[in-house]
């Protein structure tokens, strides 16, 4: 009888360890259409994660890519290309826990700056978070040249950009070479509000002729003055050195509000306006951000020298069902000697999403870019549109 309860004791003792690992497999399979072009992607992401208790936890997932494209333009040569088969490091973390007050995180992690202009994605390195009387603060090194470059989209300098362009092949599989440095102090305002300041900056590691190391100084608000609605205010300055010496400087602002909607039915609506400054004399240079996110489904542009007003409406028509809607318009924020004209133009977008099981989702959804309503783009510049399905399955 003891050796019976003894083996049931050590059975429960060791059920926190047995089913502390976890793994799984994505099945990522998308399809999307748009003027002269289609392609279907098939993506795998193995995962694995283990927390072993006592503060420990490590995350690790990699991403099994394919694309195959057939353009329909004959300049683009018609047809379907040969698919490439793209490895990458998703996501790999070891995170450590000492008490209630510090968080030590090293590996490939996410980190997006303060306003989200400047950064966003993951990058290798670590980051600390530490829990103080006057707030939190939040450190981190990161450097990006082991990221895929189409991943992490770092295109700040002409080579950058050169680099970016090239097949894909493992000499040019890495991203622009560069060290980051973050500094954040997170500091809470009564209940409900919160402040938060953040010094960025830069390194670059390429050791090309052309060079640019940039730092950036970030202030954002966050105010909650009813429990459905909330408003974050956020600038940034940002200074630039080049391989020439040269100084120059540059500036952004972003805006949010949501807001739960009432009804009966689960919805809300975020209204987002985003400002960077341009190229308006030696001084003020474009915004160049780490990271060139394109801001429209659509729309190609980067955050650089960039406006945009967006109203994004989402709502939970079922438990299993929802929708997302986007209106967003975009402007040029500098004068350019050989163009006309400072508005892009508008774009509209919808989706649905339905998820029956909690391992499978399905989504479909589509929209257009409009280049009439603007005046840069030529009066015979054709509508862009782009319609996307998905279907991701869980193991």
């Amino acid at each position: 009888m003891k050796r019976i309860l003894s083996a049931a004791v050590l059975l429960l003792c060791s059920a926190g360890i047995i089913f502390s690992f976890d793994f799984g497999l994505l099945a990522d399979q998308r399809a999307e259409a748009e003027n002269e072009l289609f392609t279907y992607s098939s993506a795998l992401t193995p995962w694995f994660s283990y927390n072993g208790g006592q503060g420990l936890t490590v995350y690790l997932s990699g991403l099994l890519s394919m694309d195959y494209k057939k353009y329909t333009d004959e300049n683009s040569g018609d047809g379907w290309n040969n698919p490439v088969v793209l490895p990458e490091l998703s996501r790999f973390a070891i995170g450590y826990r000492a008490g209630r007050n510090l968080f030590v995180e090293a590996g490939r992690v996410g980190y997006t700056d303060t306003t989200g202009l400047a950064a966003a994605g993951l990058f290798d390195g670590f980051r600390l978070e530490a829990d103080l009387p006057a707030g939190s603060m939040s450190a981190g090194l990161f450097y990006t040249g082991l990221l895929y470059k189409k991943t992490a989209e770092i295109i700040m300098t002409a080579d950058d950009v050169n680099n970016y362009a090239q097949p894909w092949d493992w000499d040019t599989y890495g991203a622009s070479r560069r060290l980051l440095t973050a500094l954040r102090w997170n500091i809470p305002l009564a209940e409900y509000h919160a402040l938060s300041f953040e010094a960025l900056a830069q390194f670059d590691l390429n050791g090309s002729e052309e060079t640019l190391h940039s730092q950036y100084t970030e202030i954002q608000a966050e105010f909650y003055p009813q429990s459905r609605l909330g408003i974050i205010l956020g600038a940034l300055f940002e200074t630039m050195q080049n391989s020439d010496g040269g100084f120059s400087a540059a500036f952004g602002a972003a805006g949010r509000l949501k807001t739960d909607l009432p009804g009966t039915l689960n919805h809300g609506l975020n209204v987002t306006v985003k400002y960077t400054s341009g190229n308006w004399n030696d001084t003020f240079a474009a915004f160049t951000p780490i990271n060139s996110r394109t801001q429209g489904l659509i729309f190609p542009g980067s955050i650089s020298a960039l406006a945009l007003l967006r109203a994004d409406y989402e709502a939970r028509i079922l438990s299993t069902l929802a929708a997302e809607g986007t209106m967003c318009y975009f402007f040029r924020t500098f004068e350019d000697p050989g163009e006309s004209g400072s508005v892009y133009g508008g774009e509209l977008w919808a989706s649905l999403a339905y998820q029956p099981f909690d391992d499978v989702r399905i989504t479909l959804g589509g929209g257009a870019f409009f280049p009439g309503l603007g005046n840069i783009y030529p009066d015979d510049t054709d509508t862009m549109w782009k319609v996307r399905a998905g279907l991701a399955i869980s193991f």
